[in-house]
């Protein structure tokens, strides 16, 4: 799950007034259906304090998935194919893990980031995804029928 996902997620469904949003992503986290890694929340930063209590919470108990150099070694090899990260801000680095971390294990990502708009742009993850072959989803619609998240 890329992080924007993540933090609309937190956005959209409170830890603290939808328990049993969190509870449901926890129980797929633990099954190994979708993953939460370290590289993505490394992303969150200012004013989302809930969420990254739940996060560390995740990590404690052992549902936080770590790179290796191999993910990383294949994450600047699609930067050179697909140029994804911003070279003065370094913005996007993770974007390259995150792809490479779901080609490698056969996951799907889901991410809310838009195709690129030109050319010249850096690509972005439903491009990448596209051009590697690696699912993708964008809607939340079906992350939340994935986890089983049903009112």
């Amino acid at each position: 799950m890329d992080t924007n996902a993540l933090i609309q997620f937190s956005l959209w469904l409170p830890i603290d007034l939808n328990k049993f949003f969190w509870a449901k992503f926890e129980e797929s986290l633990s099954r190994g259906e979708w993953v939460l890694l370290d590289v993505m929340v490394d992303e969150i930063k200012f004013g989302n304090d809930g969420l990254k209590k739940w996060c560390e919470k995740q990590k404690q108990k052992g549902l936080m998935r770590s790179i290796t150099d191999d993910h990383r070694n294949r994450g600047a090899e699609i930067n050179n194919t697909y140029k994804m990260i911003d070279d003065v801000t370094g913005k996007s680095t993770g974007d390259t893990y995150l792809i490479a971390y779901a080609e490698s294990n056969k996951l799907v990502v889901f991410s809310r980031e838009a195709p690129r708009k030109g050319n010249g742009d850096l690509y972005k993850i439903p491009d990448v995804c596209k051009a590697l072959k690696v699912e993708q989803i964008y809607k939340p619609r079906e992350f939340l029928e994935a986890i089983g998240y049903r009112n």
